[in-house]
């Protein structure tokens, strides 16, 4: 039996393809006829890429002054990555767009560099301080005089009072590490000096020692 009947704008026959064309008028081919009912296509949201962190070690003069390092990976990419003055061991610096690809037309993740200074044979940091120690002879100590130190950027002189005191600390302001957020500004470098005592000594060395102990202990 053919029912015949009208709607959406055309005829349809009864049947089971009539009931197929008058479903496909009312609910569009969702995906073709062989899609089922009520199937309906997944749509990929962007989804942003993960972030990344790599390791990188510097020396204490390049973290004074400021470096760049290169990095590769196995596709091939290479970029150069700048590391401003002024890091210290922890310090993070993110390169934007350098990590995982996204999903979908997503943006990129970043990249962090996770700094490590190395230590210095010299200088020892404290935050933006720096310290060092530098032997002073006796002499230097007892009388007064200059000695010469050493930074990380030049040599400067230092003048040593009379009877200075052994493990005594002088502050040199500015002579420090760079500050991070303002390079500008540095903090100050601590000098502790030690006493050098002389060596193989000679007997009219040794008698004048002596004569001095006596005056010191009369």
């Amino acid at each position: 039996e053919q029912i015949l009947g009208r709607g959406f704008g055309g005829d349809f026959a009864g049947g089971m393809g009539g009931f197929s064309d008058f479903f496909e008028a009312l609910f569009g081919n969702l995906g073709g006829r062989n899609a089922g009912f009520g199937r309906q296509e997944r749509q990929v949201r962007p989804q942003r890429g993960r972030d990344n962190e790599q390791n990188i070690q510097i020396s204490l003069e390049e973290a004074f002054n400021g470096t760049t390092v290169s990095l590769q990976w196995e596709d091939g990419r290479k970029i150069d990555a700048k590391i401003p003055p002024g890091v210290r061991t922890g310090s993070r610096v993110r390169l934007s767009g350098q990590g995982s690809a996204g999903a979908g037309g997503g943006q990129a993740g970043d990249l962090y560099l996770k700094i490590q200074v190395r230590p210095n044979p010299t200088f020892k940091r404290d935050g933006d301080d720096l310290r060092i120690e530098l032997p002073v002879d006796l002499y230097t100590l007892l009388l007064g005089g200059k000695i010469n130190v050493p930074t990380l950027d030049r040599t400067v002189e230092l003048t040593i009072p009379p009877e200075t005191d052994n493990e005594k600390v002088f502050r040199l302001r500015g002579l420090g590490m760079p500050q991070l957020r303002n390079p500008k500004k540095r903090g100050n470098l601590y000098v502790t000096v030690q006493a050098k005592l002389p060596q193989k000594l000679s007997e009219k060395e040794k008698e004048l020692i002596r004569k001095l102990q006596d005056l010191r202990s009369s």
